[in-house]
């Protein structure tokens, strides 16, 4: 009954910020205008940003699938991408309820019995890998943020101290997972280089051919604050927003970006309630034991 309470809570906190903050964000620039912005969009770029997207969560579900499959848990790819999609509509429309990290978990331990704390600290895991990823890309595009040319230097340490900190991490606490940690390290940063390339795109859509640095660098620090709001929505805009004001760029271009962003995630997301109501049956993969 208390956790069911505090999932509620948590929900109702959730969307509470999402509106206070689009309502913010809609009282400093009005919505007609960035609708006059989003739809002028060049289509093609749209469908690139897309299919960009697309890409990089096919990628994250093979991430995902590995660490499954270095805790014993071979999962067919097929079962995990279905699953990975279903995942993607839980924490995008219910993310104070289940959740779709904690729906993966449940799923494969009715099916299959896996311990729950094995497929937690598993899907945790991968989770930690992509915020090391986007960790490192601020690190390295942040340079264009930063007032002083004489502190560039810092960039090398942060990107040094993010990896050994997360490393030690990975080798003292969850050890099993050590020697995939170059591999799936490479591949979140491919995930977010995708997810950048997909922002690029609807930048180009938005027939916005400049400061494409720091609309990336505002990107990216949105993915991670987005926790705190209903699927990032509402914070996502909110940063852009201020970020525009502080760094002097166009207002009405970077909330777009965050709604167009926010759009093509929900409209991906939805296809996960096909499968959810589909009947399907989750399979092992041919090597399994």
């Amino acid at each position: 009954m208390k956790t069911s309470r505090k999932k509620l809570i948590s929900t109702f906190f959730k969307i509470g910020i999402s509106v206070f903050l689009l309502y913010f964000v809609f009282t400093k620039i009005s919505f007609g205008d960035i609708w006059g912005s989003i739809k002028n969009v060049k289509l093609h770029f749209l469908i690139l940003a897309i299919l960009f997207f697309l890409l990089s969560q096919w990628i994250s579900a093979k991430r995902l699938l590995l660490f499954f499959k270095e805790t014993g848990f071979n999962l067919s790819d097929n079962s995990n991408n279905t699953l990975y999609l279903i995942g993607m509509f839980y924490n995008f429309f219910i993310p104070g309820g289940i959740g779709g990290d904690a729906y993966k978990v449940f799923i494969l331990n009715k099916k299959f019995k896996w311990n729950l704390k094995t497929l937690t600290t598993a899907v945790f895991i991968d989770r930690f890998m992509g915020l090391t990823a986007i960790g490192i890309l601020i690190s390295i595009l942040g340079y264009n943020l930063l007032s002083f040319t004489s502190l560039i230097w810092l960039i090398p340490i942060a990107i040094i101290l993010i990896i050994g900190v997360s490393y030690f991490i990975i080798k003292r606490f969850f050890s099993k997972f050590r020697n995939i940690f170059s591999k799936t390290l490479g591949i979140s940063l491919l995930v977010q280089l995708l997810q950048i390339t997909s922002v690029v795109c609807i930048i180009m859509s938005l027939n916005n051919d400049s400061n494409y640095i720091n609309y990336i660098v505002i990107f990216l620090i949105s993915s991670v604050l987005s926790i705190f709001s209903f699927s990032g929505i509402g914070i996502r805009e909110y940063i852009f927003y201020e970020a525009s004001i502080l760094l002097g760029i166009d207002a009405e271009i970077a909330v777009s970006i965050g709604l167009l962003f926010s759009t093509i995630t929900a409209v991906i997301s939805l296809f996960g309630i096909i499968f959810h109501f589909k009947k399907y049956e989750l399979q092992l993969s041919d090597n399994s034991i």
